[in-house]
């Protein structure tokens, strides 16, 4: 009881409840609402995919740039002067912006295409209303991008609680629009719209949020230097979450699930939703707050005190997953009653129990690749994250020959458990011992 009260009185629990309140309108908007208003059809298939496959892009870009640009930051202020770190920062910011415009003209444009190649068999009758929904939220990409320079930069400074409204915000948005256009025949069009105004007024926040720091915008180009730095900074762990994304969030979570049958899209986006949201609360917040210490530890060529960071928001990570362990295996029914619609919540109870097999690992995996982004070993950052992704696709697409969903969910928990032992492995590769 003296360790759980310990992890109250630490940062990371403020961050924690800000995500757990964010994560909690998610599930409230993919479990809830859009099961309840649409049923298992294929309007609710159309909005899930398109929300995935937009969120995907920004999400590739956030997880691939996030934890590795802390790092980066913490070193160009020790190294740069007030000035010239100003002028790099507001390079980096011009540059996503750069990247979010240019992904979202490639989504715009391709959006057809991405329909055809994802909804394939009973699914395919959500392909038309799918195009119209991923154009109406593709601007949220840019915004996205923005504040993923923006989170970085607060986060680098420990200023942890503004950044984690991320998943509040657009969310809270679609559930505000939900409750006024229940009843509106192209509800789904305002929904995605929704998302979009969600992305704009946290990209909104993080810039007051910079402000308050005493940096100051510059129209500021970026120079080929400070592209050499992202290139090394980012490109792998962005080539490898986006390798890791199209392979998980794509070809199984839509291409084989949606193969199953109508509805399977939103019944296993339901059930992952839940347990993707109780990994952020816990993983991702561990991960986020501790990496600033990590990298300042790496800096200082302080092996033994990462190893007992690491350790440490290892610990915590388990003795907060066991609890959420035992709730989602034992009490699943009652964990998805809380969200799903009744007419179809017995359907996502088994898939959350083979989820929850693998939750306190899947919690160990963001904890253990901050030691390595410490490092900047982004090399094995990538190898773990591609090895996975390939593994996670196969293990998904034998198991569901035999199972359906519930082989897909049971390959999540199966690859959570390989990931920690790989993660483990290359961090002792580097000379870090976690494990003594």
């Amino acid at each position: 009881m003296a360790f759980y009260n310990r992890i109250l009185q630490r940062p990371v629990s403020s961050v924690m409840i800000i995500t757990l309140v964010g994560m909690g309108f998610g599930l409230l908007v993919h479990v809830k609402l859009i099961p309840t208003r649409f049923n298992l059809s294929s309007t609710a298939d159309a909005l899930v995919t398109a929300l995935k496959v937009t969120l995907l892009v920004d999400t590739v870009f956030r997880e691939g740039a996030k934890f590795s640009l802390i790092p980066l930051f913490v070193t160009q202020k020790k190294a740069l002067s007030r000035a010239a770190y100003q002028h790099w920062t507001n390079a980096l910011l011009n540059f996503s912006l750069c990247v979010g415009i240019v992904m979202m003209l490639l989504v715009e444009a391709g959006a057809p295409w991405i329909a055809a190649r994802l909804l394939r068999g009973p699914a395919i009758v959500a392909r038309s209303e799918m195009i119209t929904l991923l154009r109406l939220c593709a601007p949220l990409i840019i915004f996205g991008c923005g504040s993923t320079i923006l989170g970085a930069y607060l986060n680098s400074q420990k200023r942890f609680r503004l950044v984690a409204l991320r998943n509040a915000l657009p969310a809270g948005f679609a559930t505000i629009t939900f409750l006024l256009f229940w009843h509106t025949s192209p509800l789904a069009w305002w929904v995605v719209i929704a998302y979009t105004g969600g992305f704009t007024g946290y990209f909104g926040l993080l810039c007051f949020g910079i402000y308050q720091t005493g940096h100051r915008y510059q129209l500021t180009w970026f120079s080929a230097e400070i592209l050499k730095s992202l290139k090394n900074t980012m490109s792998l762990p962005t080539l490898g979450f986006a390798i890791r994304r199209v392979l998980s969030g794509l070809l199984v979570e839509v291409y084989l699930v949606g193969k199953i049958g109508t509805g399977a899209i939103t019944r296993y986006n339901s059930a992952f939703r839940i347990f993707s949201a109780i990994q952020t609360v816990i993983g991702i917040s561990i991960a986020t707050t501790g990496l600033p210490e990590m990298s300042t530890h790496e800096i200082e060529k302080d092996k033994s005190g990462l190893a007992r960071k690491i350790r440490r928001n290892v610990r915590t990570a388990v003795l907060v997953g066991i609890p959420i362990f035992l709730l989602l295996v034992c009490q699943a029914k009652a964990v998805d009653a809380l969200f799903a619609a009744e007419h179809y919540a017995r359907q996502i109870s088994p898939l959350l129990v083979w989820l929850g097999l693998g939750i306190v690992f899947s919690c160990m995996i963001p904890v253990l690749n901050a030691g390595l982004y410490a490092q900047k070993a982004y090399r094995l950052v990538f190898r773990n994250m591609v090895t996975m992704a390939v593994l996670n696709f196969g293990i998904a697409a034998l198991l569901a020959t035999m199972w359906e969903l519930i082989g897909i969910a049971l390959s999540v928990s199966i690859v959570a458990l390989l990931a920690v032992g790989n993660l483990t492995y290359l961090l002792r590769k580097t000379g870090v011992r976690i494990w003594i």
